[in-house]
C-alpha cells in the first residue's frame, strides 16, 4: 500500500537509526512510546547505495505515532555481526553526525523517561527543569546500547499547541540534533545554501546557574559554558527541523563515522526538485551521493540524493516520481 506525504519542502519527514537487531528495537521503543509498526521488509538496493552500502543485506522495521503521519523512526539492522556505534565512546559534547532525535513527552516526562529506562535506555543526566523567563520546560536525553539517543521535552508554560489530538506517552519525531564544530559553517549551509528559515537561535550558558544541565557536563564546568544553538526548517516551523549546537569546550570529532556503524544515520526530507537541493548543498560544503533510484516504503518510487555535511551528518532527499 502506497501512504500519501504530507510534508514536501517542510522538514524531515522521518530519522533513520542503524541498530543490531530493528524488530528488538522496534519493540522496546513502542513499548516505551506507544510507537506502532508502519512498515517492514528487506532495504531497497537504492536506499542502501544512498548509505554507500552497496552490496549489502539489510531489513528495516519504520515504526511511528499511530495518528500522526510523519515524524517517524526507520530501524536498519545490516546482515551479520552488529558494527560498531557511530559515536562509540562519544559524550553529549562530541561533534559528528546525528547526535539525537527529539519527542515531546505526553503528558509526563517522569512517565516516558521510565518507560524508554525499562527498555534499556540510560540518562546522560536526571530529568532538568530550565525556566527562560516567558519559556518553562522539562528535559532528559536518554541513550540505548545502540548508539541511539532520544531527548524528552514536557513543556510547563505557556502550554504546547499544535499538539490537539496527539495521545499517548509520546508525540511524533519533531527535531533532530547536531552537534557541530563550527556554528557559523552550519547556520551557512541550513539558511544561506538551503534556505531554511530560523525558528530560533541563542547563545548563552550551557546550563542552569547552578551548573544543572540535561547533556552531562559535570555541574562546575557546566555552570560557566556557553552554546551557540539555532533551529532550522524550510518553513520556518519546529516540526521536522533540524537543530545545530556548538558548545564552548572541545570534544572528540566523530564526522567520518558512517554507515553500517550503528546510530543515528540520517534524516529523510521530501523534497520537490532533489537537483536543487543537492546543489545548495555542495554550496554549503556537502559531499553528494546519488541521485539513484529507491523505492521508499511505504511511499512508493523516489530520486533521492544524500548530502553529508563536514561534521559528517547525512541529509537524505526524496524526490517523487
Amino acid at each position: 500500500m502506497t501512504e500519501q506525504l504530507t510534508s514536501i519542502d517542510a522538514g524531515f519527514q522521518e530519522a533513520v537509526a542503524i541498530v543490531a537487531d530493528p524488530h528488538a528495537s522496534a519493540r522496546r521503543i513502542c513499548a516505551a512510546t506507544g510507537y506502532v509498526t508502519v512498515a517492514q521488509g528487506a532495504v531497497d538496493a537504492g536506499a542502501l547505495a544512498l548509505m554507500e552500502a552497496q552490496g549489502r543485506k539489510a531489513s528495516e522495521v519504520l515504526i511511528g505515532h499511530p495518528s500522526v503521519p510523519r515524524g517517524r523512526i526507520r530501524l536498519i539492522g545490516f546482515e551479520g555481526t552488529p558494527a560498531p556505534l557511530m559515536r562509540d565512546g562519544g559524550q553529549a559534547w562530541d561533534t559528528g553526525g546525528i547526535f539525537d532525535i527529539n519527542l515531546r513527552s505526553l503528558p509526563s516526562i517522569e512517565t516516558l523517561h521510565r518507560g524508554l529506562s525499562d527498555q534499556g535506555f540510560v540518562a546522560q543526566a536526571p530529568i532538568t527543569d530550565w525556566d527562560f523567563g516567558p519559556l518553562e520546560v522539562r528535559e532528559v536525553v536518554d541513550k540505548d546500547a545502540d548508539g541511539v539517543c532520544i531527548a524528552l521535552m514536557e513543556r510547563v508554560r505557556p502550554p504546547l499547541a499544535g499538539y490537539n489530538g496527539v495521545a499517548g506517552p509520546a508525540s511524533q519525531v519533531f527535531n533532530s540534533t547536531q552537534v557541530v564544530p563550527d556554528f557559523d559553517a552550519a547556520r551557512h549551509l541550513y539558511h544561506d545554501c538551503l534556505g531554511w528559515k530560523p525558528v530560533q537561535e541563542t547563545d548563552g550558558p550551557a546550563a542552569r546557574a547552578d551548573g544543572a544541565n540535561c547533556m552531562g557536563f559535570p555541574v562546575e564546568i557546566a555552570a560557566k559554558l556557553r552554546a551557540r544553538i539555532g533551529i532550522y526548517q524550510a518553513q520556518g516551523a519546529m516540526m521536522g527541523s533540524v537543530e545545530v549546537i556548538q558548545f564552548g569546550v572541545r570534544g572528540l570529532d566523530f564526522s567520518h563515522s558512517a554507515p553500517p556503524q550503528r546510530g543515528w544515520a540520517s534524516v529523510r526530507l521530501p523534497v520537490s526538485d532533489v537537483g536543487d537541493f543537492a546543489a545548495r548543498a555542495a554550496r554549503g560544503g556537502c559531499r553528494i551521493v546519488g541521485p539513484v533510484a529507491v523505492d521508499w516504503r511505504p511511499h512508493g518510487r523516489f530520486r533521492a540524493v544524500a548530502a553529508i555535511t563536514p561534521w559528517g551528518a547525512r541529509l537524505e532527499a526524496y524526490q517523487a516520481v
